[in-house]
């Protein structure tokens, strides 16, 4: 993957998010958690360990295995939205400003090529 399809990637991912938060949809979450989690295991690699405050995010106070009402729900999504779209930002700004090894700023790169 190239950096600038990294970067292109990532703001519509962080658009999507954006607009998850505006009107927090469980179908559309889930989809996008789906795709920005794609993206950041392509760039950095699988994490099998999440930090203990990432576990956290999105637990809401009724007990656990009880269901969320629809004001739960949306709390839920935006939560967890709102801390992935921090990584996703932190992420982009990191690349943007000092690029990564694991991607390509080659012109003979095949996703380069795509980009143009």
């Amino acid at each position: 993957m190239s950096r600038r399809s990294f970067l292109s990637a990532t703001d519509q991912l962080i658009a999507t998010g954006d607009a998850i938060l505006e009107d927090p949809g469980w179908d559309a979450f889930r989809a996008w958690l789906l795709e920005s989690d794609r993206l950041l295991e392509a760039v950095w690699g699988r994490m099998d360990r999440y930090h203990l405050a990432w576990l956290n995010v999105g637990r809401d106070s009724a007990p656990p295995g009880s269901l969320l009402d629809d004001a739960g729900t949306r709390r839920f999504i935006a939560e967890v939205a709102s801390a992935k779209l921090a990584v996703l930002r932190t992420m982009r700004a990191s690349v943007e400003r000092q690029g990564t090894p694991l991607l390509s700023d080659d012109p003979r790169d095949p996703a380069a090529e795509e980009d143009r």
